[in-house]
């Protein structure tokens, strides 16, 4: 993994610009604290930060260039396929001053212009500087694994794997997009292509921006399938391939010139991509597990039996309530509020892996593939209240549902049936959307009310499915997976100089998944039904069968005691309140009630790490850059 950046240089010196550039890698070091290099020319600057994965020579330095010097890259990922690639280029006539993937992705586009990105199976986000067509190209992977951020101006392009790095450029303003804030305070994270801040984007996942002529356009590449397969095969047949993909997905993965290991949650996904590692690899596989005192938060006793089953070296580490100091640290890391509070386990397990190994293997992406979520199960409730025209459901239950005190029990069910769509499932309206308009002050409420984004319907536009669940998988495909779990995975990894690697978002394992008949997706109210068909003889049989516990933190109890005073130091101080956000009584009932048992954690989350973004990114006198 690596960090990337540039800018145009609009008149800048080129001291100034070296200046600039050297600085903005210098924000990034973690992502790649092993090698630092720069290019400057007349146009434009670019820089790079490496962690040194394959080819640990210097020719694998960067940025690079084409043997003329008229193509540059700097690139942040790696490519599975690079080999492969390398031979069919080399057959085309190319030479290969290294054994660097990087050099690959220069050949492609050589070769096959902007349609080169076709060619790559991996995770990546780079920067390609042709100076004979005089533009920039900016891309990302197909699922949006490693992030790229951009800052457009007239004539002007700023670009980093951090926004960070973005502004510690002058003249960038830091000025709210009230659309991203919406978005945040609905979903707890915000998606691409919105940022934070008004004027940078997001580069969005299977997408390659262009800057040329002082334009900007945007192309995407690839998208998830959005057919179903007719079953006119055996289930035999489709866990048969099935089980092949995870074999090749998982081979590719370990390719590494760093010592590698895998995150073991004591779930399936993760459970299944060590299984087939451990068929993989002739030395014990290195596995590492976070866990908690809280018993009903714990998994260490699962991790454990599959790390004895799969032989591998286990460690495990406890998370303990002081977590919470890593907070601003954390916030450092995520230049965005993020309010997924598994952040906490995330890092440490991540901290903990670097200390043996440099590249982690990952269950990330099974449950949106392979249909594991619960709420895949309820996606037919309120099917008979939804039936009702949207607008007579508005009209009855949502008055009744906003009169209805924060803390009553069916609240949230009665928002969902006043304003969920025909065909949305139980997460469709976000995080807390039943409680958003009534913590909002009345002027903030007026002014959000005009930066509202329909996002679900968008991106579910023209997705015809006859059953919801495929639907609703797109939809976190498209959304959740990219805009908070691989965000969480990536910042968190990245803080700690560790690479992570996801087999089962290998795009081959997802267009597979997509086009599954639904009945091996879910059968009989088994979840990841085909997946766990294929685990039966790889992993112990408990594991499968157990209920789905999730990554989650213990934020609820530590609320409720340690952290009550630290919650209401922040967010009732005046600083926080002369904002003009949200109404503070109401802040002060929520803090209140989850004191007496009710469980606001996910609420006292996200407004602790809005607030404490504000300060280390915004307030002129705290602000970190």
């Amino acid at each position: 993994m690596c960090g990337i950046c540039g800018f145009t240089r609009n008149g800048l010196s080129e001291s100034d610009a070296k200046a600039i550039i050297g600085r903005m890698c210098s924000l990034m070091s973690h992502r790649g604290p092993d090698d630092e290099g720069e290019y400057v020319d007349a146009n434009l600057a670019l820089g790079h930060r490496r962690l040194s994965i394959i080819d640990l020579s210097a020719s694998g330095h960067q940025p690079m260039s084409t043997p003329d010097g008229k193509i540059w890259i700097t690139y942040n990922g790696e490519i599975y396929n690079y080999r492969e690639l390398r031979k069919a280029f080399q057959k085309q006539g190319v030479r290969f001053q290294s054994q660097s993937d990087t050099e690959v992705i220069l050949a492609a586009y050589m070769l096959h212009g902007e349609a080169f990105l076709n060619d790559l199976n991996g995770m990546f986000a780079l920067a390609i500087w042709d100076s004979k067509e005089k533009k920039v190209i900016l891309a990302r992977d197909r699922v949006g694994k490693k992030p790229l951020f951009y800052f457009h101006d007239k004539n002007r392009l700023v670009f980093a794997s951090e926004m960070k790095a973005i502004l510690a450029c002058p003249n960038i303003p830091r000025e709210l997009d009230m659309e991203a804030l919406n978005l945040y305070l609905t979903y707890g994270y915000i998606p691409a292509p919105w940022t934070i801040f008004r004027y940078i984007r997001k580069v969005r996942e299977a997408t390659y921006v262009v800057f040329k002529n002082d334009h900007i356009s945007e192309r995407q590449y690839w998208n998830i399938p959005a057919t179903i397969d007719s079953p006119k095969r055996s289930e035999d047949d489709y866990a048969e391939e099935l089980e092949a993909l995870l074999q090749e997905a998982v081979r590719c993965r370990m390719i590494s010139d760093v010592p590698l290991g895998a995150f073991l949650s004591g779930g399936v996904d993760s459970s299944a991509v060590v299984a087939m590692m451990a068929k993989c690899s002739n030395a014990p596989v290195r596995t590492f597990t976070i866990d908690f005192a809280e018993q009903a938060y714990s998994e260490g006793k699962d991790a454990e039996a599959v790390a004895r089953h799969c032989e591998t070296e286990h460690e495990i580490m406890l998370v303990k309530t002081d977590a919470i100091d890593l907070l601003p640290k954390l916030i450092w890391h995520f230049d965005e509020p993020f309010a997924d509070s598994s952040a906490i386990p995330t890092y440490y397990v991540s901290q903990m892996a670097r200390q043996r190994v440099t590249v982690i293997l990952s269950g990330d992406g099974g449950d949106e593939m392979f249909a594991g979520y619960n709420g895949y199960l309820k996606r037919d409730d309120f099917q008979h209240i939804r039936t009702l025209p949207s607008g007579l459901r508005k009209r009855l239950l949502g008055p009744l549902a906003n009169a209805l005190p924060l803390h009553a029990p069916g609240r949230n069910a009665l928002k969902f049936m006043a304003y969920a769509g025909p065909g949305d499932g139980a997460g469709a309206l976000g995080v807390y959307p039943y409680i958003k308009d009534d913590l909002l002050t009345g002027d903030m409420r007026i002014e959000l009310q005009r930066h509202r984004v329909q996002l679900a319907a968008s991106i579910l536009k023209n997705i015809r499915f006859q059953d919801k669940l495929p639907r609703l998988q797109y939809l976190d495909a498209r959304l959740y997976l990219p805009g908070d779990i691989l965000v969480k995975v990536d910042r968190m990894s990245m803080a700690n100089s560790l690479e992570t690697r996801a087999p089962l978002l290998d795009y081959r394992v997802m267009e597979f998944a997509a086009q599954l008949p639904v009945k091996l997706r879910i059968q009989n109210g088994i979840t990841k039904y085909l997946l766990k068909k294929v685990l039966r003889k790889h992993i112990p049989a408990h594991i499968l069968h157990k209920k789905k516990q999730g990554f989650a933190v213990p934020v609820k109890d530590w609320f409720a005691t340690t952290l009550n005073g630290f919650t209401r130091n922040i967010l009732l101080d005046r600083q926080s309140t002369e904002r003009g956000l949200f109404d503070s009584q109401i802040v002060e009932d929520i803090l209140k009630s989850h004191g007496q048992g009710c469980d606001y954690s996910t609420w006292i989350w996200m407004l602790l790490n809005l607030e404490l973004w504000f300060q280390t990114f915004m307030d002129y006198s705290t602000r970190r850059i």
